[in-house]
């Protein structure tokens, strides 16, 4: 009976410490999707693979930017070949010579709504596009997976009260003359 306590001590400090570990791993991973998503907005215009990841995620999941719709607005999406085409931008060249616009693609655009983006930019209406961030949506996948410590939680009380009640019936069948009969 010994041995199954001390198993039991074993695979309490193990699961204990791969909770503990699982967690630690999820909270780091989260912290680092928002931060390769927000330096990714910037690679849009220049980076096909970024581009076409963008362009598909939030159409897939109905969300827009890294941590809110207007994320965009503040970002150099629209290549600055674009300003050959439309004098009207100009006016968005930035000091450093980026193109930023206040609009967002138009894989960030709501099914109702009618989106421009060289007119959007001239009355920024972020009502127009999805309302989630693209981070909350990779996130709470990631926490989904968090939530399968409780499961291991369950394992381990299922295991405390298992050696408990295995170490009282041992002990009580030690004292118990008629048990030993």
């Amino acid at each position: 009976m010994r041995s199954y306590v001390v198993v039991t001590a074993v695979e309490v400090v193990i699961l204990v410490f791969y909770c503990a570990n699982l967690q630690f791993t999820l909270q780091t991973i989260s912290g680092e999707v928002e931060n390769i998503l927000t330096t990714s907005l910037d690679k849009y215009s220049t980076n096909r693979a970024w581009k076409l990841f963008w362009n598909q995620f939030q159409q897939h999941y109905y969300c827009c930017g890294s941590s809110k719709n207007t994320d965009w607005f503040q970002t150099a999406w629209v290549s600055p070949i674009t300003l050959t085409s439309f004098s009207l931008l100009k006016k968005y060249t930035q000091q450093n010579g980026k193109f930023i616009i206040p609009a967002a693609p138009l894989s960030c655009c709501l099914s109702d709504a009618i989106c421009n983006t060289f007119t959007d930019c001239e009355q920024p209406n972020p009502e127009k596009y999805y309302q989630n961030n693209c981070t909350s949506i990779i996130v709470n996948k990631i926490n989904s997976i968090a939530s399968t410590k409780y499961l291991f939680y369950a394992v381990l009380v299922i295991q405390i009260i298992s050696a408990v009640v295995k170490y009282e019936g041992y002990t009580d069948n030690d004292h118990n003359p008629k048990s030993k009969l």
